[in-house]
């Protein structure tokens, strides 16, 4: 199993934070299947697991500091959309519930070498993201880097090859066919508040619980500058 970066937090890491997991391409489908019920506090459901509405907010703080750090990174100047960021965390926590399950279901084994941070790593990530807590941040990258590690293992099943170089992307995508499969038929459940329809667009504006806007980066050249902010 071959580890990928999550995140650009020093330049030998290529990967940006747009690509941090393979969900993002899942969630049309994901989104597509919400309906139903759900509990209070609860920001999703997901055949039974819940998915609580302070951890998809813990999850979107940090996504949005991830968002502004590539920004900067990359030299853009705009600002994150907050609903967007606040839709992608409820996709990446559900998506990363359907990947375990799916892992566990066909016997996959993702070694914690795949996805636990090194020290440095770490240590890169709380220079990075100094705004948010070092070991929240870690969590979410950790997770989203499960997934994806998961979703190469699927895709390394499906078609009898070992990951390398040269198919990696070929792998990932055979890897996140069989986590679409397995969204479809998940029973999944999403506030209303994140203004999702049943189609996975957005249809109304999303509800009161909102990512804090970030605080004054001029004194810090690798975050994002103040004119980024999740708005």
């Amino acid at each position: 199993m071959r580890s990928r970066p999550v995140m650009p937090v020093t330049r030998r890491w290529s990967r940006s934070a747009g690509s941090l997991v393979p969900t993002l391409v899942l969630s049309a489908v994901l989104l597509a299947g919400c309906g139903g019920s759900i509990s209070p506090g609860a920001a999703a459901t997901v055949d039974g697991t819940t998915i609580t509405m302070a951890q998809a907010d813990r999850t979107a703080d940090v996504l949005c500091e991830v968002s502004l750090f590539s920004a900067a990174q990359s030299g853009g100047g705009s600002t994150i959309d907050n609903a967007d960021v606040r839709r992608q965390a409820v996709s990446e926590l559900v998506s990363g519930v359907v990947a375990r399950e799916v892992a566990a279901r066909e016997g996959i084994r993702v070694p914690r070498s795949a996805y636990v941070f090194t020290g440095e790593q770490r240590a890169q990530v709380e220079q990075a993201l100094p705004d948010v807590d070092v070991d929240e941040a870690v969590r979410v990258l950790e997770a989203g880097q499960r997934t994806y590690a998961i979703a190469e293992k699927l895709g390394e099943a499906a078609t009898g090859q070992r990951a390398d170089d040269t198919n990696a992307q070929q792998l990932q995508q055979a890897g996140r066919s069989v986590l679409a499969d397995a969204l479809r038929k998940a029973d999944v459940s999403i506030d209303p508040r994140f203004g999702l329809g049943d189609d996975g667009q957005q249809v109304a504006a999303t509800g009161s619980l909102s990512v804090p806007a970030a605080a004054d980066t001029r004194d810090r050249p690798l975050i994002a500058p103040a004119t980024q902010r999740c708005s």
